[in-house]
């Protein structure tokens, strides 16, 4: 018998990019100061320090950075095999999440994915990556 998923907190940094969650949004920080795109909120830029900081909607695309598949899984909500990855956005941050619509053998480092989210609850959604369905440019 496995534990239940435990719900993210969103706390007063937090609360923004959850907020944006569950109105299909993926929201990151930027510093108006020097530009840098920064996950997760914080109260001040990780570059330049600066206190400037905003949140705006990212893209919701990128590349998996680094994953792992997950066989064997600590929640009963989550059927296994699972991929939690590493998704470099093209923002630049990084952020932890999971790889799904698609087969957990075929994920890549370097795949391109894109964002869609996941109810965890009635109020809260996870954003999750699949691969992406970029058009082609003629």
């Amino acid at each position: 018998m496995g534990m239940q998923r435990p719900l993210p907190e969103t706390d007063t940094d937090a609360e923004p990019f959850w907020k944006g969650a569950a109105q299909g949004k993926l929201m990151i920080q930027r510093c108006t100061a020097c530009g840098q795109a920064q996950h997760y909120a914080r109260p001040f830029c990780i570059k330049c320090r600066s206190a400037a900081v905003e949140m705006f909607e990212a893209s919701g695309r990128g590349t998996v950075y680094s994953y792992t598949v997950i066989h064997r899984g600590p929640y009963d909500d989550i059927a296994t095999p699972y991929v939690v990855a590493l998704i470099r956005l093209e923002e630049g941050p990084t952020l932890l999440s999971h790889v799904i619509g698609c087969d957990p053998a075929g994920v890549t480092c370097d795949m391109a994915v894109e964002v869609s989210y996941q109810p965890i609850t009635g109020e809260v959604l996870l954003p999750v990556f699949g691969p992406a369905q970029r058009a082609k440019a003629n």
